[in-house]
């Protein structure tokens, strides 16, 4: 069991052979969701690939119990993923990708921002979700590093090493996750090989070459890098205000 107080700032703590959180006493949550391998096959390069068949544990809406109220009324959630290790065929694992439904009358879909507490690996980014993509990078992350999504953006976790991913991320409670875009091209437009290659995604006409970044590259909009996301948001939760609402600050990301 690896406790996560520190990293987290809350009373939670990995059980890394059952893949899933413990809770504090103080702590709400919901069972978590379980997402496996037979979900994640359209994604994959290989539909056929074998795996582990437990790929990540999700859970939305956590926190402590004296915030929930403030928490709801700020149109935030809190959730948590934490991700198997090992590989899916001839791919790393991952997350199968999705892009964050769009806040009706401003023409701007929602963000999230990830803080990640143990595990490496590389968070994949993609501009369109459409079978021309114009950008598109890969951001390696280890535990502390924090990174916030462009809006709009497609993005998935893929892990490396053999050790679990675990991160906690802030988003909008209003927010959807979208799948069925992405699932009808046969997942991102690269594939992400054991070997530490990219493999081109032949459902796509235009891919672009990948850039390498860091998550000091991406704006983090004035959410502190030097202590947990629920720490800073019980501190100053203005902060995290342009996560319900993106027309505060809108498209940073067009020109990034």
């Amino acid at each position: 069991m690896k406790d996560l107080r520190s990293l987290s700032g809350m009373d939670l703590r990995l059980n890394e052979e059952q893949l899933r959180l413990d809770f504090g006493a103080d702590i709400f949550h919901p069972d978590g969701e379980v997402r496996t391998l037979q979900q994640a096959r359209p994604m994959l390069a290989d539909t056929q690939a074998q795996g582990p068949d437990h790929l990540y544990t999700i859970y939305m809406d956590i926190g402590r119990k004296e915030d929930f109220s403030a928490i709801e009324q700020q149109g935030l959630l809190y959730g948590s993923v934490v991700y198997n290790h090992g590989t899916l065929g001839n791919e790393r694992l991952r997350s199968q990708g999705h892009i964050h439904s769009e806040k009706p009358g401003t023409g701007l879909r929602y963000s999230e921002v990830y803080e990640f507490w143990t595990g490496h690996g590389q968070v994949y980014l993609q501009k369109e979700c459409a079978p021309d993509v114009t950008r598109a990078y890969l951001v390696p992350f280890g535990p502390g590093d924090k990174l916030v999504i462009p809006f709009g953006w497609v993005h998935l976790v893929v892990t490396e090493g053999d050790e679990p991913v675990s991160f906690g991320a802030w988003c909008a409670r209003e927010n959807k996750l979208e799948y069925e875009h992405l699932r009808a091209l046969g997942g991102p437009a690269y594939f992400f090989l054991a070997d530490g290659t990219l493999a081109r995604n032949p459902r796509y006409t235009t891919i672009p070459e990948v850039h390498n970044a860091t998550p000091a590259d991406f704006p983090l909009l004035g959410i502190p890098a030097d202590r947990p996301m629920y720490t800073s948001w019980l501190e100053n939760p203005e902060l995290y205000r342009f996560m319900a609402n993106p027309e505060l600050v809108g498209d940073i990301w067009r020109d990034f």
